[in-house]
């Protein structure tokens, strides 16, 4: 799980477009049932470390229904 600094986020939206699970949103935009996470998000975004370098993907694990 990844968390957004609330101090370093410009409101720019730009990680909110490539969020391939369409999870991340400006404050005011956040669904009711979920807007108990911008307090967590702000929590964790403080004690767990920024990413830095980019790292490749995970590989995809093999589809068991196969």
């Amino acid at each position: 799980m990844l968390y957004i600094d609330p101090t370093q986020c410009i409101s720019c939206s730009a990680c909110a477009e490539e969020c391939p699970e369409h999870a991340i949103f400006l404050d005011d935009d956040v669904p009711e049932p979920w807007r108990d996470f911008i307090a967590l998000n702000a929590e964790m975004a403080e004690i767990c470390p920024s990413i830095t370098q980019q790292k490749q993907p995970l590989k995809s694990k093999p589809n068991r229904a196969e």
